[in-house]
């Protein structure tokens, strides 16, 4: 009876009648024991549960691949390909302080969570809660194993897991176990040079071989440098924790490595309007409080403001980021690091090779395409973030596509920065240039908004976007910020941003880092500031496995 109690799980049994429904491409499972309790046991034969879960669940789907990654000395991640398309991660052995036990089902807009030890499987659609199953049973599940087996040598035909099976688990588990590791610096290939890819290179380069590609002729050609420069210290997201938590963590190493390129010392005003902000003056000036975010309450001169439309108004010392020192303080980074940077170089396609290393198709600017194989791959395209997850078939990610129209306008007045929150208001934002802001308007900027059903960034994003909409930018800002009526347009860009989809109810902006097995991470970025310390965790991950 070799691993195969979960079985009999009242949860694993209820999700095995919920696979027909769902239909998922993906499957993570984590068993993490506490530390406390490990005694030196064999990590794959200890903890077989994961890999006879999803062989139970999946009805002996055939394993094509497999690949280990080590998290910790003790504890490990595998990434696993089986056929007709079902990729599964796995994360087990001992670490930290708590049983872990927990499996998700992912499919399009569909996530099932399950909790083996409270057995609560919950139904997500869209982000959204839609189901919520209590499974939990008094039965055990052994002993729901040990009364099919009474039955079996009692003659019955009946379903039972025989030591055929038995030795198919094991064999899963064992899997490229003993592999050799190639000698030499592992390689490392990071696809796409804006802020997030050009750290991750800095980081990855004094223990790898590094090679860093983009399609364009420079580094930080796209979000990076259209983008409105404010550097967020929090303000902006009073509907998510998760955010100002993650901004608050971030902030302290992105000042270390640009401080050159903050400019501080000017008023940023953030207004609270009376009418359809998503939250209320009293709960913005709490959240302020509760998240140590300083303030005054006080109003600008009325040419800037309309007091009549705002109840909360505060004036912060949020700063900006001036973008050509941001990206010369990169480059300068670059240059020193041992990173190999390749421009013109777009990456068209990628497949895992038998010795589960990366594969890239890579095209450069003559249409010349060649082929290379990494250690290690780090996806930070953004927005087509999930083109790298079709090629390699890892389930895509639920990703909010939208193209906004940036304004950039001249005023005759000192730097300010004006915020109308939280809802579809208006932000205009200073430059590094005298007299020069961007101005955003939070429904009319935005030209195209939509989840892609397959996830991808279509090829004709930029066409047929019509004309501009400048103007009526300019018209609906003024009625919250006079002073926008003198403004002369000085240009106008547009920019392709990617979001977590179906986070309208927090407007969450935190950055992920999705570990797909096979020496894979994508990299959704939330905001700049958070660019250094995501570099570093992604250098941290890769690393550990070396060390």
């Amino acid at each position: 009876m070799v691993g195969h109690t979960m079985r009999f799980d009242a949860t694993v049994m209820r999700l095995k009648e919920m696979i027909r429904r769902v239909d998922p491409l993906g499957v993570e499972i984590s068993f993490i024991q506490p530390q406390i309790t490990d005694l030196g046991r064999d990590i794959e034969l200890e903890l077989l549960h994961p890999f006879d879960i999803v062989d139970f669940l999946f009805d002996d789907r055939r394993l094509i691949r497999k690949r280990t990654t080590k998290l910790t000395e003790r504890c490990q991640l595998v990434g696993a390909q089986y056929a007709d398309n079902l990729h599964a991660v796995y994360r087990f052995g001992w670490a930290g302080e708590k049983k872990l036990r927990t499996i998700k089902l992912l499919a399009d807009d569909l996530v099932v969570a399950a909790d083996l030890l409270t057995g609560q499987i919950v139904t997500y659609k869209k982000g959204q809660i839609a189901n919520a199953i209590d499974c939990s049973d008094p039965v055990t599940p052994l002993e729901r194993e040990l009364t099919q087996f009474v039955r079996v040598i009692a003659g019955e035909t009946i379903d039972y897991p025989d030591a055929k099976l038995g030795e198919r688990v094991v064999k899963i588990a064992l899997e490229g176990r003993g592999s050799k590791a190639a000698k030499g610096r592992p390689t490392v290939a990071v696809i796409g040079a804006g802020i997030f890819g050009t750290n991750c290179a800095i980081e990855l380069s004094p223990g790898f071989d590094v090679v860093l590609f983009e399609k364009n002729d420079d580094i930080c050609t796209e979000a990076s440098k259209y983008n409105q420069y404010r550097h967020h210290w929090g303000y902006h997201y009073p509907r998510s924790q998760e955010t100002i938590d993650d901004i608050a963590a971030t902030i302290g190493p992105f000042e270390e490595r640009y401080e050159a390129a903050v400019i501080r010392n000017f008023p940023t005003y953030y207004s609270v309007a009376k009418r359809g902000s998503k939250v209320s003056s009293a709960a913005y000036l709490e959240f302020c409080r509760d998240n140590d975010l300083a303030y005054h309450e006080g109003y600008p001169d009325e040419r800037f403001l309309d007091r009549m439309k705002v109840g909360a108004s505060l004036k912060t010392f949020e700063p900006i980021y001036d973008f050509k020192q941001l990206k010369r303080t990169t480059a300068d980074l670059l240059e020193a690091s041992e990173a190999e940077l390749r421009f013109n170089s777009e990456v068209i396609g990628a497949r895992i090779v038998q010795d589960g290393k990366i594969l890239l198709v890579v095209r450069d600017a003559e249409g010349n395409t060649t082929e290379e194989v990494f250690d290690h791959v780090v996806n930070a395209t953004y927005a087509r973030h999930n083109h790298f997850l079709k090629w390699l078939g890892f389930p895509i990610k639920p990703i909010r596509i939208d193209l906004v129209e940036v304004a950039w306008v001249r005023l005759g007045i000192p730097k300010i920065s004006f915020a109308v929150m939280d809802g579809p208001f208006t932000n205009m934002v200073p430059t590094k240039d005298d007299g020069l802001f961007t101005l955003v308007h939070i429904k009319h900027s935005v030209r195209k908004r939509f989840v892609p059903k397959d996830g991808l960034v279509p090829s004709d994003i930029f066409r047929e976007i019509g004309s501009p909409v400048t103007e009526k930018v300019i018209r609906e800002s003024a009625k919250w910020l006079p002073i926008v009526r003198e403004a002369e347009v000085d240009s106008i860009h547009y920019v392709l941003r990617g979001v977590n989809a179906y986070r309208e109810h927090d407007d969450m902006r935190t950055s992920d880092i999705t570990e797909h097995g096979f020496g894979c991470y994508s990299i959704l970025g939330g905001k700049i500031i958070h660019a250094v310390s995501v570099a570093r965790e992604v250098a941290r991950r890769i690393g550990a496995q070396y060390s």
